[in-house]
């Protein structure tokens, strides 16, 4: 498959985004970050504190990278999308296990302190649609440069992906809190028949 400039462009500045704010956010609270990678149980103690140092340096420069191939494409693309993918599997695979454990409690670390985001099948089909953006950029794009033109479109539809992603992740943060609305009984609707009656 040998995706269009503006595609490659698109997908390339939106998990930018997402990398360079997950890593930010991880980066500001790390004692934080550090006790969420503690209550995932899969690294031993004496690596949690390393780790939470490791893995914000590694989204930022997949960000980076990722930002960098979106104005040259043959340029660290493979590079890119191939942490992008190492970073992604991982956060998926983690984020598994402990479904499989029956652990949804805990916080998956995606965003802010104040956004907890707890881990869910949600949380796993975001990732993999994430996966598939980055897949995209191992396949050469069509020999074509971006003109001026091809960016009146891609920023406008890379703001919508960012704000399609913050959307996603608050409404995954909120789902708890949303359930009980949808289980409200919808209230009676009066027509002109049962007025009369």
């Amino acid at each position: 498959m040998t995706p269009d400039p503006i595609l490659a462009a698109v997908a390339a500045l939106s998990l930018a985004y997402a990398f360079v704010a997950a890593a930010l956010h991880k980066w500001r609270h790390r004692a934080r970050f550090a006790e969420i990678l503690e209550n995932y149980r899969l690294l031993p103690r004496p690596a949690l504190r390393p780790t939470a140092w490791l893995l914000p340096g590694l989204e930022f420069l997949t960000g980076v990278l990722l930002l960098v191939c979106s104005f040259s494409p043959p340029l660290f693309a493979v590079a890119a999308a191939s942490c992008a993918i190492a970073l992604l599997c991982m956060y998926t695979l983690a984020i598994g296990v402990n479904l499989a454990r029956g652990r949804r409690s805990i916080d998956c670390g995606c965003g802010a302190p104040d956004l907890k985001q707890t881990i869910g099948v949600g949380l796993l089909l975001r990732n993999g649609v994430l996966i598939f953006c980055a897949a995209l950029l191992l396949h050469p794009a069509t020999p074509r440069a971006a003109g001026w033109l091809d960016w009146t479109v891609i920023l406008p539809a890379t703001a919508v992906c960012c704000l399609l992603y913050e959307s996603v992740n608050r409404l995954l943060a909120n789902r708890e809190t949303l359930r009980p609305l949808s289980r409200r009984p919808r209230p009676l609707l009066h027509t002109k028949e049962s007025r009369h009656a």
